[in-house]
């Protein structure tokens, strides 16, 4: 009843603000008629009701405009992550065979040198001395053995052994005659007996003509071949690039003394460095993946945001004790000299195996902290689905698992929620 002196007037209460208060209980019914959650699942289900509180049953979200795309699915080779560091191809700490002072230098760190290009010059003076000496003893012998250059060698045309061989074909007729006046009793005994002596001696230098003549020719041939010894220290004098690549390290100066064979002793570090080696660790459970030829992409921190590739080369025969891995080398074209020995690098191995990835759009993805999910649209209902993702790039992220290659996902993710239909 109305109190008295005060006009009766009827309150009336919008019917919006009922609805909205209706709404406001019966939301906070079913919410609270949701089922318990269990110790596993209470993360997701937490994020799942923060993110997608569920609305009135059988709600259509067709009115607010969503927006649908199928997932999509690619297939590719399986490649193996590893990691490793670049080598040269090839590594020399180029030594010396002569011995002597060195006059001159002519490359620095740095340097790039073709094969053969002059390194380091030994004081050559000694050498040629002994090569000069070696000459002339070795024409010596040849004029003494009548030889012409390039004239093939005959004991019987050495003047000595010619000579011998005159004489003994003398004394030999000689010794015929008496032979033949002896028998007719027509020469003094003692003449015969002293051409049959004459005779034999005339044999005997004969031989020895022969073998002086043999030996003279071997003492010869000995000093060719010492004249080629000779030469070769000459040569040695001057230290020459064994292959084309880069100087490293210079490790003398002109006037310090070089001893020959010295264990140890180099002058130069000559590197090739086109091609590279890349040495790569595989854990011993992908040997059977392995195989020569395979492509091998890299990067390293020396170039942000290039790729470069290399192919398989080697693989080691056997697993190493310590860490139970293998030694594999890939080969890799370095042609203007870019990257540099001793880089580390990341690389992927492609295999022959393939597997298939699915991709989604960015903006389909929810997440909050580390846990991710999108929504799915099956059988005409939307549905929640927590997926695990992978990498993101060019705006889609790749689901490592929580998806089927014929899902349709939603793309517009905020105007949905688990449960509605698509009309």
């Amino acid at each position: 009843m109305n109190k008295p002196g005060l006009p009766w007037r009827r309150l009336v209460v919008p019917g919006c603000l009922c609805a909205a208060v209706g709404g406001a209980l019966v939301f906070g019914y079913v919410r609270r008629g949701i089922p318990g959650k269990t110790a596993a699942g209470a993360e997701q289900a937490e994020y799942l009701e923060t993110i997608s509180p569920a609305g009135p049953p059988g709600r259509s979200a067709a009115a607010g405009g969503i927006r649908k795309q199928a997932v999509e699915a690619v297939t590719r080779k399986v490649t193996l992550r590893l990691t490793g560091s670049l080598a040269a191809d090839e590594k020399s700490d180029v030594g010396s065979n002569a011995m002597g002072n060195i006059s001159e230098t002519c490359v620095e760190r740095g340097s790039i040198v073709k094969k053969g290009d002059l390194l380091v010059q030994i004081d050559p003076r000694d050498a040629q001395y002994a090569l000069d000496e070696g000459v002339v003893v070795a024409e010596e012998l040849r004029v003494r053995l009548g030889l012409d250059e390039g004239q093939e060698f005959r004991v019987d045309d050495v003047p000595e052994v010619e000579a011998a061989k005159l004489a003994r074909e003398m004394a030999e007729r000689s010794y015929r005659r008496s032979e033949s006046l002896k028998q007719r009793r027509a020469i003094a005994l003692g003449d015969a007996e002293q051409m049959e002596t004459d005779y034999r001696s005339a044999v005997q230098r004969h031989r020895l003509a022969v073998r002086q003549a043999r030996q003279l020719y071997q003492n010869y041939r000995q000093a060719v071949v010492h004249l080629v010894a000779l030469r070769k220290a000459v040569d040695d004098c001057s230290i020459r690039a064994p292959f084309d690549g880069w100087v490293a390290e210079r490790d003398i100066s002109a006037g310090e003394r070089v001893i020959a064979l010295f264990p140890g002793a180099k002058l130069v570090t000559l590197l090739r460095i086109d091609p590279l080696r890349l040495q790569l660790t595989v854990p011993q459970q992908e040997l059977a993946h392995i195989k020569l030829g395979q492509t091998v992409t890299f990067r390293t921190d020396a170039f942000p945001g290039k790729t470069f590739t290399g192919s398989v080369r080697y693989i080691a025969p056997a697993v190493t004790s310590d860490n139970r891995s293998l030694c594999v080398e890939a080969v890799v074209a370095n042609p203007r000299a870019v990257l540099r020995p001793g880089l580390f690098v990341t690389a992927e191995l492609q295999l022959d195996e393939q597997q298939t990835d699915f991709f989604v759009p960015r903006a389909a993805v929810c997440s909050r902290g580390e846990v991710a999910a999108v929504f799915v649209v099956r059988g005409g209902v939307i549905r929640e689905q927590i997926v695990s993702l992978g990498e993101t790039a060019g705006g889609r992220v790749r689901i490592t698992s929580g998806l089927a290659a014929d899902d349709i996902v939603v793309t517009t993710p905020d105007k949905v929620r688990d449960g509605d239909t698509e009309s």
